[in-house]
């Protein structure tokens, strides 16, 4: 969200709304039920559009039935789809357009190789109900598909976009991480790029369009990569 709020700063017609919980996911729904949650906070803020980042939390086992499950066992993943559908169902059955953010590329190997599982699950749950899937996997690794602490920024200039600990991500992180999310966010609400112009043009007498009324606020649902 950090990431957004710099993007739109200048645009006073966008409020970016953060209803984020730090330690939740898809696996401890007994601690945070997103596909639950989602539906209040949908009719408290009602927003125009909103966005979904999470799973970095996921890497655990989950209680299936009676069975605790290991991750991305058979099991563990009939039920982890189960719930990522369940969340893309309850937006879409507010009629609000979403986004589904990717998760990037971690430091640990084993990590990389569960969020490339999970991207695959979300990108199928985003558009099983008319959301779209925002893949920032390459902006966050090098040409080989490998790690990467520091890269290019949104200008092309050479950034540290991760945390020492491989995991978080740092503030031009953040900002490029958003890169990815403004054009499908911007086509959504019917704006133009930050900082691009339109000048309008009408026939001698033709009656003047009154400028539409701000876009309503964005409510962002994610957890950050911790």
């Amino acid at each position: 969200a950090e990431g957004l709020d710099t993007a739109f700063a200048e645009n006073a017609g966008v409020r970016i709304v953060v209803r984020s919980n730090g330690s939740s996911g898809f696996v401890r729904d007994d601690f945070y039920n997103w596909p639950e949650q989602i539906k209040s906070l949908i009719e408290t803020e009602k927003p125009a559009a909103v966005i979904v980042m999470l799973g970095s939390n996921d890497r655990q086992s989950m209680k299936v039935g009676d069975v605790r499950e290991q991750p991305r066992s058979e099991n563990w993943t009939k039920e982890y789809e189960r719930r990522t559908d369940a969340l893309g169902k309850a937006i879409a059955a507010a009629k609000v357009p979403f986004l589904w953010v990717g998760m990037p590329a971690f430091r640990v190997p084993k990590m990389t190789s569960d969020m490339l599982a999970f991207n695959d699950i979300y990108h199928q749950a985003a558009e099983s109900h008319g959301g779209e899937f925002v893949d920032i996997w390459d902006g966050f690794v090098d040409e080989n598909g490998a790690f990467v602490t520091s890269g290019p920024d949104i200008n092309g200039q050479p950034v540290r976009l991760r945390a020492d600990d491989g995991i978080n991500i740092s503030k031009a992180g953040k900002r490029k991480l958003a890169f990815y999310t403004e054009k499908p966010l911007l086509k959504i609400l019917g704006l133009t790029a930050p900082g691009s112009m339109i000048t309008p043009s009408a026939p001698a007498g033709a009656p003047v369009e009154t400028p539409a009324p701000a876009a309503p606020p964005i409510v962002i649902d994610r957890t950050a990569p911790t």
